[in-house]
């Protein structure tokens, strides 16, 4: 039987369409997919947590206290602009420290490490953005603040967690409250945030929250809108 040249012609310009659609997949499949640096997430040598590209030209990091309504506000307002403009790009890294001012602080500070790096920007956010619910110190008992004045730090956390509602704010973010007591316990963790504290208020002479370090140096700025020249090149 002939095949008519109708036919060949169609078949052939299948053949073709076929093999442009087969190279067309195969260069979108070899095209590289733009890093995710606002899901990567690192801890650094002194145990602060860090968002973006580990390393990104630009290094920008956050002395935070948890009872500190203008680290709140900075965290509410600015920090998501800073983001999704500098951060998410791979210019610009953002690291977060402690400067602990109080143990209701300290308190925070340790609760917002519970689930690990991966989790610690979210609790972050939620513990700033519910200050008003829970930093309040007026709050605690006189047993608790008993354990305070008995040194017994830990014992001061695990009731001041409870009465501060501290509970409820972290089972917001999927933490029971047997995980907190056991992200409150954590040793390693409380001497890490006294220590990154010691070195804030001590060499790096800092005085107030939020404070920032660009490329390792202390900064006059405390707001995205003075931060911004900074982190552009």
């Amino acid at each position: 039987m002939r095949v008519s040249r109708l036919f060949r012609t169609r078949r052939f310009g299948a053949v073709i369409t076929g093999a442009l659609v087969l190279i067309g997949s195969a260069a979108f499949a070899a095209a590289p997919a733009k890093p995710a640096w606002l899901l990567t997430f690192n801890v650094s040598p002194v145990g602060g947590h860090i968002i973006g590209n580990p390393a990104a030209p630009t290094k920008l990091v956050e002395y935070a206290s948890y009872t500190c309504g203008h680290c709140g506000s900075f965290e509410t307002n600015d920090a998501p602009a800073l983001k999704n403009q500098f951060v998410a790009g791979g210019k610009v890294s953002f690291e977060i420290r402690n400067l602990v001012r109080d143990e209701v602080d300290l308190t925070a500070a340790m609760l917002a490490r519970c689930g690990g790096k991966g989790r610690f920007f979210g609790n972050h956010r939620h513990l700033m953005a519910t200050q008003a619910q829970w930093a309040d110190d007026s709050k605690i008992t006189p047993a608790t603040i008993a354990k305070l004045q008995a040194e017994d730090i830990f014992g001061f956390m695990l009731g001041a967690h409870t009465e501060l509602g501290l509970d409820k704010v972290m089972l917001a973010r999927g933490v029971t409250k047997a995980q907190s007591k056991v992200c409150l316990r954590d040793a390693a963790a409380l001497d890490t945030i006294l220590k990154m504290t010691d070195e804030a208020v001590g060499p790096l002479g800092i005085k107030g929250t939020p404070a920032f370090m660009v490329n390792d140096k202390i900064v006059d700025a405390h707001d995205l809108m003075s931060l911004k020249p900074l982190l552009t090149p």
